[in-house]
């Protein structure tokens, strides 16, 4: 640029003085304006010409977390055999830790504990055996606490039933949290051993075998499939003073009379189910009524419950008033165990205390006493 700028004043110099004065005035000028611009192009770009060029360290390859109870866990993947050290930065930048890389490759892993609950965002920096830094990778992690502890809660048990092996069902519920692992149930056995059994989300019925006493449990949960840490509910005693003995595993073997039609069936007075009846033979019966239940193997229980039938909708006052039961153990020889009165004015379920000396496979109902010949019952169930 100043070589053609002079070129220019040269060419006018042959003209005359003033002319001449202001054309060297005019070069002059543009002479100053180059020596400008190459100087500010120089200032722009003079400090990477004093820096020199940067060379960054290799980044990790990738991060997975394992979300943890006040923690986390975060493990590196790195590929590259350069990187002495990487730091993991949180808090935006507030807080870091590092993790020794040694210039080797694989997984290295890292739990930070005393973490408040929430979502975490980390940037992980490397730095090579040069003191050469790397960009930082960024990634989300999350970790729990008594807020997520707060929102779970015990699987909830639908029901328990004493079956004819003297075992207890324990029928679940549909887990209301998909984060529900298992269910930790522990109970004492009839030869004093504390038995613990472990039921998966997936499962709605648990045999406890050899039951005798203090049924608990306790539920577990994850929170996702990278947990590090469970988070376990309160334990709960169950109630097992009254378990219902299984009725569905019981059969009819004799009965005093039906009236016709499946809705007066002698069947109904074991399908636990009040709002069904037996009926006795309309016009052809008259007291006593009786039925034998087969219990389908020698069983204990405690308590017999009776109901009349609410089947009209109100209630049917046409039950017994009083009757008799009976136990035995093979159909032939029976064992009383009592008389007893029954108010046939409400629909509540009424219960009985039975001493039993051993189990006992079959039982007898004897209505003895009522307001008509005929007669009419809801429902009989046993507990242990």
């Amino acid at each position: 640029m100043f070589n053609k700028n002079f070129r220019a004043c040269k060419a006018n110099s042959l003209g005359s003085g003033s002319r001449f004065s202001n054309y060297f005035s005019f070069c002059l000028f543009f002479i100053v304006l180059g020596l400008q611009g190459c100087s500010e192009m120089n200032d722009l770009h003079q400090p990477y010409l004093d820096e020199g060029e940067y060379i960054y360290a290799e980044k990790v390859d990738t991060i997975t977390f394992g979300s943890g109870n006040e923690r986390i866990e975060l493990n590196l993947y790195l590929s590259s055999e350069d990187i002495e050290v990487a730091r993991i930065f949180w808090n935006n930048g507030g807080d870091s830790v590092d993790v020794d890389i040694d210039f080797q490759q694989g997984v290295f892993s890292k739990i930070i504990d005393g973490l408040d609950e929430q979502q975490y965002v980390f940037n992980i920096v490397t730095t090579d055996g040069f003191g050469n830094k790397s960009l930082p990778y960024e990634a989300e992690g999350n970790v729990y606490g008594s807020n997520y502890s707060n929102t779970i809660s015990n699987r909830t048990i639908s029901g328990m039933k004493a079956n004819k092996n003297n075992e207890i069902v324990i029928n679940w519920a549909e887990p209301l949290n998909e984060d529900l692992l298992y269910s930790s149930v522990t109970y004492k056995n009839k030869f004093g051993e504390r038995i613990t059994d472990s039921v998966s989300s997936t499962e709605f019925r648990t045999i406890l075998e050899n039951y005798d006493s203090e049924l608990e449990y306790n539920t577990v949960f994850k929170p996702d499939s990278t947990a590090i840490d469970l988070f376990y509910t309160e334990n709960v005693l169950v109630n097992t003073n009254k378990i219902l003995l299984d009725y569905d595993e019981w059969t009819i073997v004799d009965f005093s009379s039906q009236h016709g039609g499946n809705e007066n069936s002698v069947q109904n007075v074991i399908d636990g189910n009040q709002n069904t009846r037996w009926h006795s033979l309309a016009g052809g019966s008259s007291y006593p009524h009786w039925v034998i239940i087969d219990l389908g193997g020698l069983v204990d229980f405690s308590t017999l419950e009776v109901l009349r039938s609410t089947f009209d909708g109100g209630g049917d006052d046409r039950a017994t008033d009083k009757f008799t039961f009976e136990v035995s153990t093979d159909n032939d020889v029976w064992v009383d165990a009592g008389v007893f009165d029954f108010n046939r004015f409400t629909n509540d379920p009424q219960s009985y205390h039975i001493s039993l000396s051993e189990p006992v496979r079959y039982v007898r109902f004897t209505a003895i006493e009522g307001p008509e010949d005929n007669f009419v019952l809801g429902a009989i169930k046993l507990y242990k």
